[in-house]
């Protein structure tokens, strides 16, 4: 017959009263059995033995205990009867953990509990069996400084490339990897948390496949707005100088060269410039035609600095008689000639100190009279008349500001051009009023409403001369020696500009001085004056170039040094010992070819020829080799550039 679940349960407590204390699990496991697995009809109706010793029997907790139990039960009787083959039999049971049922990878050992086990697991794993690893990672990181990677039973800490782990197997420290030489080759290596960089100077760029630095090409990338030349770690920008451009503050692109000290350069109409005209030729030409004889009438007056220069001629033909009133050192002078004898005489005061003052020249009683302010300075007696007849009239030519022929057929050879200024002419008695209609219409043809002594460059043009700065030695075999030695007085209008120059063929400026606004390698905004050989700068120094003032400019050049000095200070070298040498002998190259020194700006060159390639602004007078030029002496100048006054600079309105 069938034995109930209450049956079956008594006899548990019965075993459990029975045996040993290790064994009492017996009765535990079936109260368990009871609550977790017997959850069928048979919980509250009785069940048969077979049935509860089928739950147990399927139930992994009591698969080995209580089966067996029951087998010594049917062997030996009762447990109440303590049989000896009873007891034996019970002892004899397997222990629980034999087969182990623990996972053998993640159990320290097995714990039988009669009828139970127990699997102590290895750090790392977890669950009833030790089956199931433990992610240690998944708390606070495993205690890791940086990677945390776990693995069946364990776990371990790994850092991030540039990283070394501590000895304390979880913290991670910095390699410097700046350390170990060559680790950048010829670049600057830099140690940054878990990395490192390889850092070239400015204008380099660094080249991992071999460690070196390689210059960046500026110019390839379009940085400047007009000219770019690139050079070994850097770049220079170019603006058109002679278009009246110069660098922006931002080096790169460019913009209008503006005056920033304004000069008085305002024309009085009622005036006649004579030096407009460079050639010497007159910048008036009259001709008179009369039925009477008629007698020469001058008056004007007259301003200048310029020492020397024609006036005005009158007379009639080369051959035949006529005056030409100049100045020379300062004082009038008076060339005639009369039926082919010449004379030069020369008297008065020095009249070239700016002022003006009243000349006037009178053919009267067979004399020709010079008058300076009213007074006689010249009386010469002459033996004929300047009116000549030709076919029934009685003709003059008169010109103003030069001469009708050429400067060698002079009685004395001078230099016609003349930076003077007359007004309130008279030219035989007033005749002569559409010169003042002419000259109202022409600007160029006015003077400045007020000068002071010097030369003024109006930044439209330039002159030049053909100097010479090499001398060889009469001892045969000795080398060609040269001197360059300038002194520039200038009062600049604008902050950018050419001097000096020195250009050789095919245009190469082998040698300048200017000013300019920025320092071209250190990219800085500084008003300076720069000595240079070709395109490379060899000195400059810092000129307050907009206060209206003078300044003084020495520049020394010899065969192994070079000098630059503004105001008494001298300026600072911007190259090497060696750079200086190899630039100087390039320099001593150009000198023993043909050069012409130019003041004022550059002709036609390359953007890129020059620092400074914009014409210069304001006034200056020039020493060269301790000679004073005289612009009216120049081989060209433009008609622009007035050579011997300057107008004022304007005075700020309080």
């Amino acid at each position: 017959a069938s034995e109930s679940a209450h049956t079956v349960m008594l006899r548990a407590r019965e075993a459990a009263q029975f045996l040993r204390p290790r064994q009492r699990r017996a009765y535990q496991v079936f109260e368990e059995a009871k609550q977790g697995h017997l959850e069928r009809e048979c919980i509250e109706e009785l069940c048969s033995q077979e049935e509860a010793r089928e739950v147990f029997e399927n139930d992994p907790e009591t698969d080995y205990f209580y089966p067996r139990y029951l087998d010594c039960i049917s062997k030996y009787g009762s447990p109440y009867t303590k049989s000896p083959d009873f007891v034996s039999c019970v002892q004899n049971l397997p222990d629980q953990c034999s087969p182990n049922p623990c996972n053998k990878e993640g159990t320290q050992v097995c714990q039988d509990l009669m009828g139970n086990f127990y699997c102590q697991c290895r750090a790392g794993w977890g669950g009833r069996l030790c089956d199931r690893d433990v992610n240690e990672c998944s708390q606070q990181n495993g205690g890791c400084g940086q990677i945390c990677s776990n693995k069946p039973g364990s776990f371990y800490c790994a850092c991030y490339g540039g990283y070394a782990l501590g000895p304390d197997g979880r913290t991670c420290h910095d390699v410097d990897e700046c350390a170990e030489g060559g680790t950048c080759g010829e670049a600057h290596c830099k140690n940054l948390p878990g990395s490192y960089s390889c850092v070239c100077d400015e204008g380099y760029v660094f080249s991992s496949s071999d460690k070196t630095c390689r210059d960046v090409d500026e110019c390839a990338e379009g940085r400047c707005e007009q000219a770019c030349v690139n050079s070994p770690g850097g770049y220079t920008c170019h603006c058109d100088g002679r278009g009246g451009l110069k660098l922006s503050p931002d080096m790169n692109t460019c913009e209008d060269i503006l005056p920033c000290v304004p000069f008085n350069v305002a024309k009085s109409v009622k005036s006649l410039y004579l030096g407009r005209m460079f050639s010497g030729t007159p910048v008036i030409r009259l001709r008179f035609k009369r039925l009477q004889p008629t007698r020469l009438v001058a008056e004007f007056d007259f301003r200048t600095f310029d020492p020397e220069g024609v006036l005005f001629f009158a007379g009639g033909r080369q051959d035949s008689a006529w005056i030409v009133l100049g100045l020379r050192a300062g004082r009038l002078e008076l060339q005639l000639r009369y039926h082919g004898v010449g004379r030069v005489t020369s008297s008065g005061p020095v009249i070239n100190h700016g002022m003006w003052q009243t000349i006037s020249v009178e053919e009267l009683d067979r004399n020709l009279v010079v008058k300076v302010n009213k007074d006689a300075v010249m009386k010469i007696a002459v033996a004929g008349d300047l009116f000549q007849l030709d076919r029934g009239l009685y003709h003059l030519n008169l010109t103003v500001g030069g001469i009708p022929f050429k400067e060698r057929d002079l009685v004395q050879p001078i230099n016609p051009r003349l930076d003077g200024c007359v007004r309130s002419w008279n030219w035989l008695n007033g005749e002569d009023t559409t010169i003042q209609e002419t000259v109202k219409a022409s600007p160029k043809m006015q003077c400045f409403s007020a000068t002071t002594r010097g030369s003024f460059y109006p930044g439209t043009g330039f002159a030049f001369y053909s100097l010479d700065f090499a001398r060889t030695s009469a001892d045969a075999g000795t080398d060609t020696t040269w001197q360059i030695e300038v002194t520039a007085r200038i009062r600049p209008a604008t902050d950018t500009g050419v001097l000096l120059a020195l250009v050789g063929g095919d245009h190469v400026v082998a040698l300048s001085v200017a000013l300019v606004d920025y320092h071209s390698t250190k990219k800085l905004r500084k008003q300076l004056v720069i000595l240079a050989v070709e395109s490379v700068t060899l000195a400059l120094m810092e000129i307050k170039v907009c206060d209206g003032q003078e300044h003084r400019v020495a520049v020394s050049v010899r065969k192994d040094e070079a000098t630059l000095e503004v105001d008494g200070t001298k300026g600072r070298s911007e190259v090497s010992a060696a750079r200086l040498q190899e630039l100087l002998a390039a320099l001593a190259t150009h000198l023993r070819g043909s050069v012409l020194t130019f003041v004022g700006g550059l002709p036609d060159v390359p953007v890129t020829a020059a620092p400074v390639t914009a014409f210069y602004r304001g006034c200056m007078t020039l020493e060269v080799n301790r000679k004073v030029l005289d612009l009216d002496e120049a081989a060209y100048k433009h008609s622009d550039i007035t050579s011997h006054s300057c107008p004022p600079v304007e005075q700020a309105t309080p």
